[in-house]
């Protein structure tokens, strides 16, 4: 029988200047997992790019709403929810970024965010259910990565 997963639940307000704290939380769960150190910083990149989507997108910058986060880490991945009660993901899908690398200039400034967090983990989903729009995505600690 697999034993539940130790989750820890973290909440702020829609500021974009406490989205550290939450960062500063995923690197701390990370110790207690088999990710190595690098690691640590993927999965904190991709929790700070979701938390800063939510109050960016879904709360439109405006202070006073609340973004939740979960991290939960199991015996074999660690995963993360970021939940909001904002505007909902019209249209959930894979990302794709077109540029030149060597062109600096062709590098986009914003929607990186999600395609960030899809190359970075090994699964990502998002659902809008009842007002609370949750994205949710982990990282498996033995399965080789592509």
């Amino acid at each position: 029988m697999k034993r539940p997963g130790k989750t820890l639940h973290l909440s702020i307000e829609s500021r974009l200047s406490d989205v550290a704290l939450i960062g500063h939380a995923v690197r701390g769960v990370c110790a207690c997992s088999p990710l190595d150190a690098e690691a640590y910083g993927e999965m904190e990149v991709c929790v700070v790019e979701a938390v800063n989507n939510a109050i960016t997108h879904a709360y439109r910058r405006e202070d006073g709403f609340r973004v939740e986060t979960s991290i939960t880490l199991h015996h074999d991945r660690i995963s993360f929810e970021i939940s909001d009660c904002g505007r909902a993901i019209e249209e959930f899908a894979p990302r794709t970024l077109e540029f030149d690398p060597e062109v600096i200039s062709s590098i986009p400034e914003n929607g990186m965010g999600l395609f960030i967090i899809e190359t970075i983990m090994d699964e990502v989903s998002y659902r809008s259910k009842d007002g609370k729009n949750t994205l949710s995505f982990c990282r498996y600690f033995t399965q080789p990565r592509a």
